[in-house]
């Protein structure tokens, strides 16, 4: 494989506007670079995998911005290393949670009842996010499940911090009513596991 792609600069004007077949070489030419890269950090193929997908998506997604870049191997190292730095917070975090829910639960009796009552508090949970309005969805999403910093959340999103926050406030507050509006479930607190 060579080691540069010619005439990079002319194939990345070309995918700025929408020109499928100049993006095809662009895959091409980096998507085992990207792969690899992203399986040295994950020590996974199916995460790795994904990471690639990501990453030209986001491309294509962000093509009209393409010729504003001077390096674009650079640059997309830049981009698969924090890609997969999001993956290995997201794991983490959800190591984390599942590990606080074991502990939490440990004392509770796992009974047939409890189980029902553990898949219940989830359906309901997700079904209270779902109800969120759009933006604060997002701002959840990527503050609480991905785990993301709210001032990179506000970059992501490209909007102020302080909107960031409100945003999490509001979607928090109106999860948290949606609870409590269930009354159906007997132990509530073990809602508050998943909203730390």
């Amino acid at each position: 494989m060579q080691k540069e792609l010619t005439d990079e600069e002319w194939i990345l004007s070309e995918i700025a506007k929408g020109k499928q077949l100049a993006f095809g070489k662009l895959f091409n030419f980096y998507n085992d670079k990207v792969y690899g890269y992203a399986l040295a950090i994950l020590q996974s193929e199916t995460l790795a995998e994904e990471v690639l997908q990501n990453i030209f998506l986001k491309i294509w997604l962000k093509r009209e911005e393409l010729t504003l870049i001077a390096n674009f191997g650079g640059f997309l190292r830049v981009m698969v290393k924090n890609e997969c730095l999001n993956n290995l917070k997201k794991i983490a975090i959800e190591k984390r949670n599942y590990n606080e829910v074991s502990q939490q639960t440990s004392t509770f009796d796992y009974s047939t009842e409890n189980a029902i009552q553990l898949r219940e508090t989830e359906r309901i949970l997700v079904s209270a996010i779902e109800k969120l309005p759009p933006q604060q969805k997002m701002v959840y999403q990527l503050c609480q499940v991905e785990g993301l910093k709210q001032k990179d959340v506000a970059a992501q999103l490209q909007i102020s911090p302080l909107t960031v926050k409100a945003h999490l406030r509001d979607a928090m507050k109106s999860i948290k009513t949606y609870l409590y509006a269930h009354q159906e479930i007997k132990n509530i607190a073990l809602l508050f596991i998943f909203l730390k």
